[in-house]
């Protein structure tokens, strides 16, 4: 039998949920966390955490753990394997309050809201049980920005939520009533972990739209569109979790792979770094890197740095800058190198890879068009939204921009806010 501290190790730095497991094998406590080492690990200090959770955390031999891709799925995955083991700490030991679910109205007018002590009545649609108020609120927050609801009933007039365009008050006419209808449709068909067929139907809504010249409303679901692919890019309902446990690591292996085969890499890219370069008019200029191993964020090994090329705004100047200082440090050798930008960013990482004598292959990908460069190629790549090449080349360009940004942020507030402290300066 392992120790708690040897099953801690083996826990990812990673979204998931988390069992824990008594010497009889029976689960007693299920939980989400953005991550899980992190989270699991919290519950094993010396403080006392409460006479409740002191209790259940004296029961615990065994930890088990189920990696997700984003918040959404970890929130309806723990709401799924909560309803199916039914562990006591979740269950009884919440206060004595009921488990908690998302209710979706049988009335004319279907309202949607969140109840306790409901049973199962005809019509009525019920998600859950979620382990408390938050989560279940989190859910809902996400889904309302794609398709507005009401939870009032027939209210004399519009509330706040309609003028902040987050309830479409279907009370107004009898087509405001018809389209509130479909899109609570929509809304129990995105519960239900079926958001590639919603986007069919979507696309089929947008193109009849277009046909008959009414591009305003093929716009609005355009927009619809893009906000539940941004959610389906990651999402995977929570059967698909329940049946392949090591779904993250099987799909991240499976765009690793379709990354090789697109750049026609020789060997599969385990270790990428991806640079970018964050100022204003060539002002407070900053650089970072970030590094995937394996697919995935190895945040302890992203490295930050303050240019100190500051005569005009100059993009390449400053990537080569980042680019010499990073070559000249004895980190790891990257199997893939990652620019933002077009053709001229490529080429001077090129160059300075070449006199480095740095041998990684080397692409950028341009943000307007998400189109990837390579030195083998004289017209960049073009690949589509839901290609898994393009989608893992953009969530680590677009890891390394928000890396940049931060600190970008940080020297820019050292400026405008007087402090007797230093510049931070970089790790680079």
């Amino acid at each position: 039998m392992k120790t708690i501290e040897q099953l801690i190790k083996k826990i990812p730095d990673e979204p998931g949920i988390y069992k824990f497991l008594n010497d009889q094998g029976k689960i007693i406590y299920i939980g989400k966390a953005k991550s899980l080492k992190k989270r699991v690990s919290s519950y094993f200090t010396k403080k006392k955490l409460g006479p409740k959770t002191d209790l259940m955390v004296s029961q615990i031999s065994d930890i088990k753990f189920t990696k997700v891709f984003s918040q959404f799925e970890s929130l309806l995955l723990e709401a799924e394997e909560i309803k199916s083991a039914q562990p006591f700490f979740n269950i009884e030991a919440k206060d004595d309050k009921s488990p908690l679910y998302i209710k979706i109205s049988a009335d004319k007018f279907p309202l949607i809201s969140t109840v306790r002590n409901e049973k199962p009545k005809h019509g009525v649609f019920l998600k859950g049980p979620f382990s408390g108020a938050g989560t279940a609120k989190d859910i809902l927050k996400m889904v309302r920005k794609i398709f507005p609801y009401c939870h009032h009933k027939n209210p004399k007039k519009p509330c706040l939520f309609v003028h902040l365009n987050l309830c479409p008050y279907p009370y107004s006419s009898t087509q405001a009533k018809e389209e509130y209808i479909q899109n609570i449709s929509k809304i129990k068909k995105l519960f239900k972990g079926e958001s590639k067929q919603l986007i069919r139907d979507l696309r089929k809504e947008m193109n009849a739209f277009s046909k008959l010249q009414k591009f305003e409303q093929a716009q609005q679901i355009k927009k619809k569109i893009e906000k539940l692919e941004f959610l389906a890019t990651t999402y995977h309902a929570p059967k698909e979790f329940l049946e392949t446990p090591t779904l993250v690591d099987d799909l991240t292996l499976q765009k690793l792979k379709k990354l090789q085969e697109v750049l026609e890499l020789k060997n599969l890219p385990k270790r990428i770094e991806c640079y970018d370069i964050s100022n204003i008019q060539g002002k407070y200029p900053t650089g970072s890197m970030v590094v995937f191993k394996n697919g995935k964020p190895a945040k302890d090994q992203y490295r930050k740095f303050k240019i100190k090329f500051t005569e005009k705004p100059n993009d390449y100047e400053m990537l080569r800058e980042v680019l010499t200082r990073r070559l000249h440090n004895d980190w790891p050798k990257p199997d893939l190198v990652i620019i933002d930008g077009g053709r001229g960013q490529l080429n001077v990482a090129l160059h300075k890879v070449a006199q480095e004598k740095l041998f990684a292959e080397v692409i950028s990908i341009a943000k307007r068009l998400e189109e990837i460069y390579t030195p083998q190629k004289p017209l960049p790549i073009s690949l589509p939204k839901e290609n898994a090449a393009r989608q893992l080349v953009e969530e680590i360009r677009n890891e390394a921009h928000r890396f940049a940004i931060t600190y970008h942020r940080l020297l820019r507030s050292k400026i405008f806010i007087p402090s007797e402290k230093p510049w931070p300066s970089g790790r680079g």
